[in-house]
C-alpha cells in the first residue's frame, strides 16, 4: 500500500492505493501553502536550521490531517512510499507539489522518515505514467538508496552493478531525464573513486546539459566540482589546465555559497584553496579558507576544521 497526492480539476486529491479513505483539499489554498513551504524550506536549508525544517514538516502533517488522513499511514510500516503525481508538471499547483519538501514530513515524534523501521520513499511522477511504470520507478528509487548505502560501506563494485543494471536502465527506458541525471552522478562518483577517470568524465559531461536545463543549481555545482576532481586525478593541473580547474571549482563554490549549503561549501572550499595556492593567489585562497572554516564551524565538523588548520599553516609558511 502507498499514499498518493495528485491535483485534479477541482481539488488536491490525497488517497491510499488500497483503501477508501481520502482527503480533498482546495486548489488555491494548497498552491499558496505549498509555495510558502517551499520558500521557507530553501531558507531553512541555507541556514542549516533543523528546527525550522521540523516545524515545516509538522505543518505539512497537520494540514494533511484535518480531517485525519496522513496520521493513518505515516507511521504504518505497510506504507512503503509517498507518490507525488503531476500529469501536467509545469502547471502551477503541480510544480509546487513536486517542489514541496515531502521528505521532511514530521509529527510530534519527529521526522516520519527517520522514525520508520522501513524506508519511506518519496516518488515524484512527472507526466502521464502507467501503473507498471510507476512501480518500476519506485523500485529503481529504492534500489538506488540501497546502492548508496552499499557504496558508503565500501562495496563499490556491487553498488555500481546495481546502479548501472537495475536503476539507470529503468530511468532511461522511462525517459525520465531528471532521475537519469541523478543516477549518472552516483555512477560517476563511484567511477572516480575506482580510478575510471575517463568514464566518470564522460558521464558528467552527458548529464551537464540536462541538469542545466532543469535549473538544478545544486546538481550543477556537483558536476563542476566532480569535473575539477577528475581533472586533478588525471594530472591536468600539472599539464597546463589549472585555469579550467580553477574556473570549475569557483563556479561550484559560488553556487554553494549562494544556496548556503554548508557541507558543499566545506568540501569544495578545501580543494579550491589548494588550487588557488597552486596558482599563487594567496589572498584569494585565505579569503576562501575563511568561508570554508565558517561552513565547517556551522556543521561542527572537527575533521573539516582540522584540514582548514593544516591549509592555513601551509598558506602562512
Amino acid at each position: 500500500m502507498h499514499a498518493i497526492i495528485e491535483p485534479t480539476a477541482a481539488h488536491l486529491h490525497c488517497h491510499l492505493s488500497d483503501a477508501p479513505d481520502s482527503l480533498q483539499l482546495d486548489r488555491a489554498d494548497a498552491l499558496a501553502r505549498l509555495q510558502a513551504w517551499g520558500e521557507r524550506c530553501a531558507k531553512a536549508v541555507e541556514a542549516n536550521d533543523d528546527a525550522a525544517l521540523l516545524a515545516i514538516g509538522r505543518e505539512l502533517h497537520d494540514w494533511l490531517d484535518n480531517p485525519a488522513w496522513v496520521s493513518q499511514w505515516a507511521r504504518n510500516e505497510d506504507v512503503q512510499r509517498l507518490e507525488i503525481r503531476a500529469a501536467e508538471p509545469t502547471e502551477a499547483l503541480a510544480a509546487a507539489l513536486l517542489a514541496c519538501p515531502w521528505e521532511f514530513l514530521a509529527d510530534e515524534q519527529g521526522f516520519i522518515a527517520a522514525g520508520r523501521a522501513t524506508p519511506l520513499h518519496v516518488i515524484r511522477v512527472r507526466g502521464e505514467a502507467s501503473a507498471d511504470d510507476i512501480e518500476a520507478a519506485a523500485r529503481a528509487v529504492a534500489r538506488r538508496s540501497e546502492a548508496d548505502a552499499i557504496a558508503a560501506a565500501g562495496r563499490l563494485d556491487e553498488a555500481l552493478e546495481i546502479l548501472q543494471n537495475e536503476v539507470l536502465s529503468v530511468f532511461e527506458r522511462l525517459e525520465d531525464s531528471r532521475e537519469t541525471a541523478i543516477t549518472q552522478g552516483r555512477i560517476a562518483d563511484i567511477l572516480l573513486a575506482t580510478g575510471q577517470l575517463d568514464e566518470a568524465m564522460a558521464l558528467q559531461e552527458a548529464r551537464l546539459p540536462v541538469v542545466t536545463a532543469l535549473g538544478d543549481q545544486e546538481g550543477l555545482a556537483h558536476i563542476r566540482y566532480s569535473m575539477a576532481n577528475i581533472r586533478i586525478a588525471r594530472g591536468e593541473h600539472e599539464s597546463g589546465n589549472l585555469q579550467q580547474i580553477y574556473e570549475e571549482l569557483t563556479e561550484a563554490f559560488q553556487i554553494s555559497c549562494q544556496q548556503g549549503h554548508a557541507d558543499a561549501i566545506g568540501g569544495i572550499g578545501l580543494l579550491l584553496v589548494q588550487v588557488l595556492a597552486m596558482g599563487g593567489l594567496r589572498d584569494e585562497a585565505v579569503e576562501t579558507l575563511d568561508t570554508t572554516e565558517d561552513a565547517f564551524t556551522t556543521l561542527r565538523d572537527l575533521d573539516g576544521l582540522a584540514q582548514v588548520k593544516q591549509l592555513r599553516q601551509m598558506l602562512e609558511a
